[in-house]
């Protein structure tokens, strides 16, 4: 009963088409505010809105061709892939049917929407290295299917390596401005 309450049935292509939707009038707006941002005052610098514009048109293109090809094909054509899917692949799981509904389970969906807000919330009182660790720790550690110390330790790992990434990429490598706790502290200022 209570796993029934936890987990939404979605039908998969009014989901797709619903979600690539809401992603393409997002980006549409999105691109209507990077094209708002400042020129540049060095000669030969793109601005602000250089790349923002770039990764928008990239995500309406995409989106639109999923829009297009989703609203084009006939249930018709989609009951044939399916099908021939079935056909060639009846040994798959549950799991990794392509034509059934979605499984959407709520209780992980409000963990993570939860464990982004604190994470933006405590950055700034906190600092970027620890709730950076911590929010990738509670992300990884129930997806790695081991037994529990050992899933443990390996999402810790993958935590501590996911931070130093960010602060190497963005810190260093861009020159990013973030709260910072200790890193500097500990591996120097460049």
């Amino acid at each position: 009963m209570l796993n029934k309450l936890r987990t939404l049935t979605l039908h998969r292509r009014r989901s797709l088409q619903v979600t690539t939707a809401i992603a393409f009038v997002s980006a549409a707006y999105c691109f209507y505010i990077a094209t708002q941002l400042p020129r540049s005052i060095l000669p030969g610098y793109p601005g602000d809105g250089f790349f923002p514009r770039i990764t928008l048109s990239v995500i309406l293109i995409f989106a639109a061709i999923i829009l297009l090809r989703e609203l084009i094909r006939t249930p018709l054509e989609e009951v044939d892939q399916v099908t021939t899917a079935v056909q060639a692949d009846e040994d798959d799981d549950e799991d990794d049917d392509k034509s059934g509904p979605i499984r959407f389970d709520l209780l992980e969906a409000a963990t993570i929407v939860v464990l982004s807000t604190a994470y933006v919330v405590l950055m700034r009182r906190v600092g970027l290295e620890i709730m950076t660790t911590i929010f990738m720790f509670c992300l990884f550690f129930p997806r790695i299917l081991m037994p529990w110390p050992k899933a443990a330790a390996y999402a810790a790992v993958g935590a501590v390596t996911t931070t130093i990434f960010i602060y190497f990429a963005f810190v260093i490598g861009l020159g990013v401005s973030l709260p910072l706790a200790f890193l500097p502290r500990y591996l120097g200022q460049y």
